[in-house]
């Protein structure tokens, strides 16, 4: 009877655990704010006669200024959109990149869409898409015969995304192409073929074993074509086999000997990671070595080094081809640190940089007014503080620090004033 009794309790314990499960897990879940990563859209392609789907992520002071962005075109967009946004807010937001606006293109057909044309006469080794056992050889027209897309799908995201996107968002003439896999095979193709398409391109894993490493005994016969405009090319392969590594080495060896004009090229070989895992580190450092002068410069700028933050950011603007003037968060920190140097008139130069290129900041005035305040200039660093506060009273942004330094400088005057014979 005992043992009965236990049997039971055990089953009526079983049943209220199972019913309290059911009922946590129908629940539904507590009411929060919503985060917003981006949006998904949707265009009529007549190039590729279909549907395309594509989401967007906008920097988050998008909404609240008139700033223009460049753009990242992040291929398989669905599996990358999430993390890929997540690395160029944090880096942007730690000043390593520039905010960018992120457009990650969904999949129909990536085999379609991703491949150049696949050769009949080219057998495949066994490997992946072979196995043992096979009968008879197959060539890579055989094993994909839905290949060879790349060309009409770069049409749709340069004739169609492209001038979709630029018309409905601000951005800045300066495009960025990245591709994993297939989609790194079609960044080297599109860069080797048609480098006008995009300025920047990270190639993560590319699969260049495609038509026996085609793509690689012609690299450098086709980088001969580069545009004026530097173009740059972060590739990376991770502990993928030699069927993905060693066309890939034998690429960049090629880079390395010919030195193509026009082009800045990394490779990273990235020992730890895997296929699935390289498209995270390798956006994430593709990024940094993309805009390295920009990262450099903020070093440079707590040092007080004008002169060289000056010439990153010129270096900047000639790789990007439009204006890339150092911000003025940046340049508020290089001249802080050229005050608390005792580099006083350098100070105030760097400050009235500041001021001609963001003269609606109210912070900017403010600052070169301590600047002025403290090369003995009263009267100027009045005139700066007065014009500090009016802008921050216009723009709701009256920090208390505009009203001290104000009454401050007021107290200085007026005692000078005191003391004059």
């Amino acid at each position: 009877m005992r043992q009965l009794l236990s049997l039971m309790g055990a089953v009526l314990l079983l049943s209220a655990c199972q019913s309290m499960s059911s009922r946590v897990g129908t629940s539904p879940p507590p009411e929060g704010q919503p985060l917003v990563l981006g949006a998904k859209h949707g265009l009529r392609s007549a190039i590729l006669e279909e549907e395309r789907g594509f989401r967007v992520y906008l920097p988050t002071d998008y909404g609240t200024s008139s700033e223009r962005y460049p753009v990242l075109y992040l291929l398989d967009g669905d599996e990358h959109f999430h993390h890929s946004t997540g690395i160029v807010q944090f880096l942007a937001g730690n000043s390593h990149i520039p905010p960018m606006i992120v457009v990650g293109v969904s999949n129909t057909n990536r085999g379609r869409d991703l491949t150049p044309p696949a050769r009949d006469d080219l057998q495949m080794a066994e490997g992946v898409f072979r196995r043992p056992g096979n009968t008879g050889p197959r060539s890579y027209a055989q094993t994909f015969p839905t290949a060879g897309g790349a060309d009409r799908f770069l049409r749709f995201l340069t004739e169609e995304l492209a001038p979709h996107i630029e018309a409905r968002y601000r951005t800045q003439p300066y495009r960025v192409l990245v591709g994993h896999s297939f989609g790194g095979l079609f960044a080297l193709h599109v860069l080797m073929n048609h480098p006008q398409s995009f300025h920047a391109y990270i190639a993560i894993s590319p699969s260049l074993w495609w038509n026996d490493g085609e793509l690689v005994a012609g690299a450098v016969k086709s980088l001969e074509r580069l545009p004026e405009q530097e173009r740059f090319l972060y590739m990376s392969m991770g502990s993928e086999g030699e069927h993905m590594l060693g066309p890939i080495q034998r690429f960049a060896a090629e880079l390395e000997r010919a030195r193509p004009a026009r082009l800045a090229w990394r490779y990273s070989f990235l020992e730890n990671d895997h296929h699935g895992s390289t498209p995270h580190r390798t956006l994430y450092d593709g990024l940094e070595a993309l805009f390295e002068d920009l990262r450099l410069s903020q070093s440079l700028a707590r040092e007080g080094e004008a002169e060289q933050v000056e010439a990153r950011h010129a270096r900047l603007t000639k790789r990007l081809g439009y204006a890339f003037p150092p911000s003025e968060e940046l340049v508020n920190i290089m001249g802080y640190s050229l005050l608390r140097s005792g580099k006083v008139e350098a100070a105030v130069s760097a400050f009235r940089r500041n001021v001609e290129r963001h003269g609606d900041s109210p912070n900017v005035h403010d600052s070169l007014g301590e600047a002025l305040e403290a090369a003995g200039q009263l009267e100027a660093a009045l005139a700066s503080y007065q014009r500090a506060l009016e802008l921050g009273v216009k723009a709701d942004k009256v920090h208390p620090a505009y009203q001290q330094n104000l009454e401050r400088v007021l107290s200085k005057l007026a005692t000078a004033r005191d003391n004059a014979p």
